[in-house]
C-alpha cells in the first residue's frame, strides 16, 4: 500500500465512518464468539476466534493512528496559514515609513493578531483543540496508541506567541526606527517558531504512518484480516486532511476567548 495516498480526494467523513465500522465489528466478534470457543478441541473454532480478536485489535489500532494522522497534519497545515498572518505583519512593519499616522499601523497589525488567534483556536480535531489552549482544556499533549507502542507529541499554544508582538508594537512609538527593529525581530522569532512547530508535527506524521504500515504488512502476513479491504479502509480514513483542515478553520468558533488577550 503506498501511504502517501492520504492527500487523495475524497470526503473527510470517512474518519467517522470507520469509528463506527470498528465498533459494529467489535460488537459483532463479542457477540459471534465467547471464552468457550477457547476451550473447544477444534482448531477450527480457535483460528476463527483468534482471528476475530486480532482483527479487532487490528481496527482498534489502525483507527487510532487515523486520528493522529489527522490530528497532525491539521495541525502542519494551519502551522503554514499562520505563518501568512506573520508575513502580513512584517511587511507592515518594513513599510511603516507608509503610515502617516502609526496608530493607524498598530490597528492594522493588531487586526492581524486577532486573525492569528483566531486560527490557532479554529484548528480543531474532532471538537480538540490541537494547537491552542482554552482554560478548560486538559489534554496538554496528543497521544496515540497502538498495541505496544505510545506516540506522544506535546500541543503548542501559539495563541501565546502573539503576546510579545502585541507589547512590543503597542506600547512603543513606531515613529522610532529601532522600536520597529525590535518588533521586526519578535515577529522573526515567531515565524521560527512556528516552523520548528510544523517540522515537528511532521515527524509525527511520519511515525505513525510507518507503524501502520508496519501493522498492515504483519496482519497481510499472518492472513489473519481482508488485506485489501483493510488497506482500503485505512487510506480511506486519512484522505482529504486539507479539506477538513479547511472545514475546520471557517468553523464559527468563540470569537471572545480566542482574542482575549488583544480584547
Amino acid at each position: 500500500m503506498d501511504i502517501s495516498s492520504i492527500n487523495s480526494t475524497n470526503s473527510i467523513q470517512n474518519l467517522n465512518n470507520l469509528n463506527n465500522n470498528s465498533n459494529v465489528a467489535l460488537n459483532k466478534a463479542q457477540l459471534k464468539y465467547s471464552i468457550d470457543d477457547f476451550k473447544s478441541n477444534s482448531s477450527d473454532a480457535l483460528a476463527v476466534s483468534r482471528s476475530s480478536i486480532l482483527k479487532s485489535e487490528f481496527s482498534q489500532d489502525i483507527q487510532s493512528i487515523n486520528d493522529g494522522i489527522a490530528k497532525s497534519q491539521i495541525s502542519q497545515a494551519s502551522m503554514d496559514k499562520l505563518q501568512d498572518f506573520m508575513k502580513n505583519i512584517q511587511n507592515k512593519l518594513e513599510n511603516s515609513q507608509n503610515y502617516e499616522n502609526k496608530s493607524d499601523l498598530k490597528q492594522e497589525i493588531n487586526q492581524e493578531l486577532r486573525n492569528f488567534n483566531q486560527q490557532a483556536f479554529d484548528t480543531k480535531y474532532k471538537e480538540e483543540n490541537l494547537i491552542a489552549n482554552r482554560y478548560n482544556d486538559q489534554k496538554e499533549s496528543i497521544q496515540i496508541s497502538s498495541s505496544n507502542n505510545i506516540f506522544s507529541i506535546e500541543k503548542p499554544n501559539v495563541a501565546n506567541f502573539t503576546n510579545e508582538i502585541f507589547d512590543v508594537v503597542n506600547n512603543n512609538d513606531l515613529n522610532n526606527s529601532k522600536n520597529v527593529e525590535n518588533a521586526l525581530n519578535k515577529v522573526a522569532n515567531t515565524s521560527k517558531q512556528l516552523q520548528d512547530l510544523s517540522s515537528s508535527f511532521v515527524d509525527f506524521s511520519k511515525q505513525l504512518q510507518a507503524d501502520a504500515k508496519n501493522k498492515i504488512m504483519e496482519q497481510n502476513y499472518n492472513q489473519t484480516i481482508d488485506f485489501g479491504r483493510e488497506s482500503s479502509n485505512f487510506s480511506k480514513a486519512n484522505i482529504n486532511i486539507n479539506a477538513g483542515y479547511l472545514a475546520a478553520s471557517q468553523a464559527n468558533v468563540i470569537q471572545e476567548q480566542s482574542v482575549r488577550l488583544l480584547s
